[in-house]
């Protein structure tokens, strides 16, 4: 079982945070002493697997008007049997002290902007350092603010013993963790979104929606970090940190654009599912009666998907799930290698097959491909919020993709770009390759396996986030007794609603992912998050803060998203509801241009 060890963030006490431990160990103790002498007890810290961990008060140290004086080295030594070493030892191998003078002198110093004029200090923003309640995170001393703790029970000279072992994530795992949520079937829109502006504006697009997408990312981790030192846990969700930071309007908005955009993709990988087996049945010789009889095709597949979840262990779940990834990679590498074969290069890039004034229509698929925000928390809480390391796998973890999608991108808008129908009447550039045999019989048959898995992939992980969101504003759990007398109703509620839309309209896969992209994505994660991150940095409740900003420049990155997304929102607005089509009708009728 893993167990954090949390710093927790006060105002004015001395406490100790003291794991519980099985009794065969003793206490792990972590101390901090605080400015005030007044002393206050703090309530019950429930950490990950373990109701029954608490915080114990312990007699204060009496030093009025200093600063911490105690800093956290190590949490847990992983080489050493804990029950070997007294209680005193324990403690004094965790703490180290700092002498008041040290820290009188530095209080002392005079502050000054650095090299940059007061007036740019004030548009971007300066935060505060003095509101970080453990100033040795905000300096990297102490680059953790957590420990993961596991207990294994282990022989040693004819005893059974219990030790303590700190089970921290890796930047790899984490990194591979985001990588993978970001690879999903969004990546089957690209060619769509991108073949009318051609492929360096639409390159460049993706580029420009990759960086805000990790700067959406690190806010996000930024905010789980600071909620963490807020109340002492971890495990908190996308849906908890709107709750949280959000007056309850803009809260509502956020579950209300986390649904739509659950629900929209849903409703374009059960339509898109549905046409793929309809295929894969024709080729078999089934497929002339299933396709005769209307929507029996996303029957079939939502049944089986959803089937699976519903039925399945999650380890058995997750079990078909990595095998469905390895066909992923498989059949992306194959359609890569024979695509680069059959692919014309010179004319992908040719100044003629360049549009960037139609680049804008691909920012929402552009923008939805590279979702991974719902994973981030989980991230932080396997890297116990190591700013660092968080930085580093959400970076690594979403470059991967971009650099796939690129890849992707001119392989498939290579072996089209000579095809000006397949470009310029808006036809699917994967349909294309999949039903008319451009670039050979082969690659049109790993086109159409790479599909189908990567929306089977993808909509598993959907099921679970929806889930996830049904039992939360439905206060239901996850498991357990009460979860399965639900369990029916929630599945139908998942599944139920976007097979009936996807009924409405067998084509509807690309538009319901570009709805998602401009509405759902825009809203959930390029305005919400600078918004929490702006009131906790630079609002009238100035509460103390476990992490520093882990986005530089202030406020000019949370402006940048707001303007990115407002544009886009507004942009695509405008379009769905035909008011540009209007105004060209309008000034057309005045000979204003033809």
């Amino acid at each position: 079982m893993v167990k954090p060890i949390i710093i927790i963030p006060t105002t004015s006490m001395l406490v100790m945070i003291d794991a519980f431990c099985p009794s065969s160990l003793p206490s792990v103790r972590i101390s901090h002493q605080l400015k005030s002498s007044s002393t206050k007890h703090f309530g019950p810290l429930h950490a990950i697997g373990d109701e029954r961990d608490t915080i114990r008060p312990f007699v204060p140290i009496d030093t009025p008007n200093t600063k911490r004086n105690l800093v956290v080295r190590n949490f847990i030594d992983t080489n050493s049997d804990l029950e070997s070493k007294p209680a005193s030892e324990q403690s004094e191998s965790l703490v180290v002290g700092e002498s008041e003078e040290q820290l009188t002198s530095a209080e002392n110093q005079e502050f000054s902007l650095p090299s940059v004029p007061s007036q740019l200090a004030k548009i971007t923003g300066t935060f505060d350092d003095t509101r970080l309640a453990f100033p040795e995170i905000g300096s990297g001393e102490v680059p953790r603010v957590f420990s993961n703790i596991s207990y294994e029970k282990q022989q040693e000279n004819g005893n059974l013993i219990t030790r303590a072992l700190h089970t921290p994530g890796s930047v790899a795992g984490a990194s591979a963790l985001v990588a993978g949520t970001t690879i999903g079937a969004g990546i089957l829109a690209l060619p769509t979104a991108t073949a009318p502006s051609g492929f360096l504006p639409s390159s460049t697009a993706l580029c420009i929606a990759w960086l805000y997408m990790t700067i959406s990312g690190l806010l996000i981790a930024e905010l789980s970090i600071n909620r963490i030192g807020e109340t002492g846990r971890t495990g908190a969700g996308l849906l908890e940190l709107y709750k949280s930071n959000l007056k309850k309007e803009l809260a509502w908005v956020g579950s209300a654009a986390y649904l739509f955009l659950h629900y929209a993709v849903m409703v374009a990988y059960i339509s898109q599912g549905g046409a793929n087996l309809g295929s894969v049945l024709d080729q078999l010789g089934v497929g002339s009666f299933i396709s005769s009889i209307k929507g029996l095709d996303q029957l079939l597949f939502a049944s089986f998907v959803g089937g699976l979840v519903y039925l399945g262990k999650p380890s058995e779940v997750e079990n078909v799930n990595n095998v469905l990834v390895l066909g992923v990679v498989a059949s992306f590498l194959g359609i890569i290698g024979l695509g680069v074969g059959t692919a014309d290069f010179s004319a992908l890039v040719a100044p003629v097959n360049q549009h960037p004034e139609l680049v804008v229509d691909a920012f929402p698929i552009c923008f939805l491909s590279l979702v991974y925000q719902n994973v981030v928390p989980t991230v932080v809480t396997q890297l116990e919020g190591d700013r660092e390391k968080i930085t580093k796998s959400l970076v690594i973890g979403t470059s991967v993709p971009l650099i796939m999608f690129l890849a992707w991108n001119a392989v498939i808008l290579g072996n089209i770009v000579n095809l000006p129908d397949a470009v310029q009447t808006g036809l699917d550039p994967i349909s294309f390759l999949r039903n008319e045999g451009v670039g050979g019989e082969l690659l049109s048959k790993l086109v159409t396996v790479f599909s189908e898995l990567a929306i089977t992939t993808s909509l598993i992980g959907f099921i679970y986030g929806l889930l996830d969101a049904l039992t939360d504003v439905s206060k239901l759990p996850l498991n357990g007794p009460e979860f399965n007398r639900w369990k029916p109703v929630l599945f139908a509620g998942v599944l139920l609603p976007p097979f009936l839309f996807s009924l409405g309209n067998p084509d509807i896969f690309y538009e319901a992912l570009e709805y998602g992209g401009a509405f759902g994505v825009s809203t959930l994660f390029l305005v919400l998050p600078p918004i929490m991150a702006w009131q906790q940095r630079y609002g009238e409740n100035k509460s103390e803060l476990t992490v520093p900003p882990m986005v530089p420049f202030g406020k000019i990155p949370l402006g940048s998203l707001w303007k990115a997304a407002g544009t886009l929102i507004l942009e695509q607005g405008a379009d769905k509801l035909g008011v540009f089509d209007f105004f060209k009708e309008l000034f057309a009728k005045q000979g204003w241009f033809s």
